[in-house]
């Protein structure tokens, strides 16, 4: 069997079993369906929990939404449907799931709150379950979607913790076991590499897409013409080379983020096979897998941009760079690399996300004004998202407080405290966890009742 086939086959089969595998947005979308209009006094009584008469025809209301919403949070895998290679940024055209997702995690929590005293295992799965369509909420447009996620898990987190006392020692077993299967909050570096792929990356693929059906007779005057791909390394702690050879000249070795000769190559996506060259205002497309150089002729149609972006957003952009194409390119190299910076930097955990969003604004602004664009919006992003992600470590911590008394938070570890516990005091009848994170100039907490 040639290799070209079996790999083809290969992947027929695993597109079959994709298929067969239950997709949890296919079961969330019959739930917003579900979801009832409801009148003015039952978005009021959304808002807090009741035991009365209403609150009950109302939970009856909400019933079918809320069983298909479970269903679809206990469905492993999810997947919305939305396209990188998209042609609209508008967020509701990419993310109409967002809005009705997280008002089924309010009504998950709204119903536990209902039935906690009543029955508590109900109150414990309610939010087990919105903390896994958190999860699911994380895929789409990187940052919104991370917001989402956060905003979606922070909620349950704190009820649980509020609660904990009144749990059983098998409930709070069963809470620890699934704490653990869930995954955790997107992080904010993950965050930022996808919003580098799904933003930066993709406008430069789609301008380079454009250029390729206007250079007619360009081919000529670009310096690629003098070009010619001899070699590819990619991997190890370098990361991606590609050896040049030039008509007249030696050849050499190119790495990414280098410049020789005059040439930089600034940009590249080993997955898709592509990177971009630049040199004298010129660029050119580089196609790793076939070992051939394309010349490029990048041109801008101002209404195309204002298509792809709107009117806010594209007059951003045209206030940063001005109309020049080739210095558009360019700032969109510089940017996605600044990004991809960013984003590894945003590894390391910060104490303020705040303070270091506004230091990162104002050294990109001045840098590169097309990356400055996700400044501060991305460090509101990190607070809420580094806040969930403490949370989620300080319930886990709380679970064994509960269970070996407030020694057991020295055990814990506070990502944000240099390797130190998060701190545990009594506060009248409840316990408080603190960490070194902070948000909107507070420490993060979380608070949890003394049996």
């Amino acid at each position: 069997m040639k290799a070209p086939l079996f790999w083809t086959l290969l992947l027929l089969a695993a597109a079959g079993r994709a298929a067969e595998t239950p997709n949890a947005a296919e079961v969330y979308r019959r739930a917003f369906e579900a979801l009832p209009k409801l009148t003015a006094a039952e978005e009021q009584l959304l808002q807090k929990p009741a035991a009365d008469a209403s609150a009950a025809a109302l939970s009856s209301k909400l019933a079918p939404a809320l069983a298909l919403y479970r269903q679809a949070a206990n469905t492993p895998r999810c997947d919305w449907g939305i396209d990188l290679e998209k042609q609209d940024l508008s967020f509701k055209s990419l993310l109409p799931h967002m809005a009705p997702l997280n008002q089924l995690a309010n009504v998950a929590a709204w119903e536990a709150e209902r039935v906690k005293k009543s029955d508590p295992a109900a109150f414990v799965a309610l939010h087990a379950d919105a903390l896994r369509s958190a999860g699911h909420a994380g895929e789409g447009w990187p940052l919104i979607s991370g917001l989402f996620d956060a905003t979606i898990r922070q909620r349950s987190l704190e009820a649980l913790s509020a609660n904990l006392a009144a749990l059983p020692p098998d409930l709070l077993a069963r809470l620890d076991a699934q704490l653990n299967a869930i995954p955790p909050c997107v992080d904010f570096r993950q965050a930022m590499l996808a919003e580098k792929a799904f933003g930066i990356d993709w406008f430069m693929r789609h301008l380079v897409a454009v250029s390729r059906e206007q250079q007619a007779g360009a081919a000529a005057t670009n310096f690629a013409a003098s070009l010619r791909l001899s070699a590819v390394a990619a991997g190890g702690p370098v990361g991606l080379k590609i050896g040049l050879e030039e008509n007249g000249g030696d050849s050499f070795w190119l790495g990414l983020g280098q410049r020789k000769r005059g040439i930089a190559l600034l940009s590249a996506d080993v997955r898709r096979g592509e990177a971009l060259l630049f040199k004298d205002g010129q660029a050119a497309l580089v196609l790793l897998q076939e070992k051939r150089i394309e010349p490029i002729n990048v041109k801008l149609i101002r209404g195309e941009l204002f298509r792809l972006l709107g009117d806010k957003d594209a007059q951003k952009v045209l206030g940063g760079v001005g109309t020049n194409s080739t210095r558009l390119v360019q700032q969109l190299m510089e940017a996605s690399e600044l990004m991809g910076a960013i984003a590894e930097a945003g590894a390391t955990p910060v104490k303020d996300a705040a303070a270091w969003s506004q230091n990162v604004a104002a050294q990109v602004t001045n840098q590169n004004a097309i990356a400055g664009l996700y400044f501060p919006i991305a460090g509101g992003v990190r607070a809420s998202m580094d806040a969930a992600r403490a949370k989620e470590l300080m319930l886990r911590t709380a679970l064994e407080v509960m269970r070996d008394g407030p020694a057991a938070a020295a055990r814990s570890r506070d990502p944000w405290g240099e390797g130190a516990p998060f701190s545990c005091r009594p506060d009248g009848d409840s316990y408080e966890l603190t960490s070194q994170l902070q948000r909107d100039g507070k420490s993060v907490t979380l608070r949890l009742p003394r049996r």
